[in-house]
């Protein structure tokens, strides 16, 4: 959790500190967390293909096309850190629970579920940072015109450390109670967690999920919702259709 918390403040600094170097894209982030979360060798395979899908998936669904998606008032930086985060170690917790054959796609959705949750929650925490950051900006207007460089710099540097610390405890704080609420109400739902009902979740998502890209990177942003919609409900004729197909 201490590596958690350090890459959250890390992206969290990449997404506002000015230096954007693409590192805060929810699927960057993502990977970076399951290379740094290791579950041990034995998941090895898992927390490859997981991080992967989770970022890809949150990537879709929280960028626009105006990148970077720190644009947007959501904590885009630290959402697929947290997603991956709690998919990574809640597998591990609860593999005697939830058969490991389902364990991919499952646990693809629950962390794409906490990174969506923590994106919306995380901008609400980031709020606290603009705020302060807007303070800072009519101290140094002030101090600009008395020509106080050394104070200009230090009030630099404390809103450099504020904004890493923010991201860090997020992170931290994010990914604890994201895994806390998996460990909590998965196993009440072991039983309905079945591979059809898995794979209907996960095809529904994905296809959301291209439908909003797809409208968000070529079409424009208008509209975002009616094209996730009209993904989902595509996949899901497509599945019937399948089902019924099938002998």
């Amino acid at each position: 959790m201490i590596r958690v918390a350090v890459l959250g403040g890390a992206l969290a600094l990449d997404r506002t500190a000015g230096w954007n170097f693409m590192l805060s894209q929810p699927l960057v982030g993502a990977c970076m967390a399951g290379a740094l979360v290791n579950p041990g060798p034995e998941w090895e395979l898992w927390a490859l293909r997981v991080p992967i899908g989770v970022g890809a998936l949150l990537q879709l669904l929280l960028t626009d096309a105006s990148l970077p998606a720190a644009q947007r008032k959501h904590d885009t930086a630290t959402a697929g850190v947290i997603g991956s985060t709690v998919a990574l170690l809640g597998m591990v917790r609860l593999h005697g629970v939830i058969p490991t054959a389902l364990g991919g796609a499952l646990w693809v959705l629950v962390g794409v579920t906490a990174g969506l949750l923590a994106a919306v929650v995380g901008g609400a925490v980031m709020d606290y940072h603009r705020a302060r950051s807007r303070d800072d900006v009519a101290r140094a207007d002030l101090l600009a015109e008395r020509g106080a460089a050394g104070s200009l710099e230090l009030l630099y540097w404390t809103g450099i450390g504020r904004v890493f610390l923010i991201g860090a405890f997020w992170a931290w704080a994010g990914s604890l109670t994201g895994l806390s609420l998996a460990i909590a109400f998965l196993p009440r739902a072991a039983s309905y967690l079945t591979g059809r009902r898995i794979g209907f979740l996960f095809a529904t998502m994905l296809g959301a999920a291209l439908a909003a890209g797809y409208h968000a990177h070529v079409r424009g942003r208008r509209s975002a919702g009616r094209w996730m919609a009209l993904g989902a409900a595509v996949v899901l004729v497509v599945l019937g259709v399948a089902r019924k197909a099938a002998p």
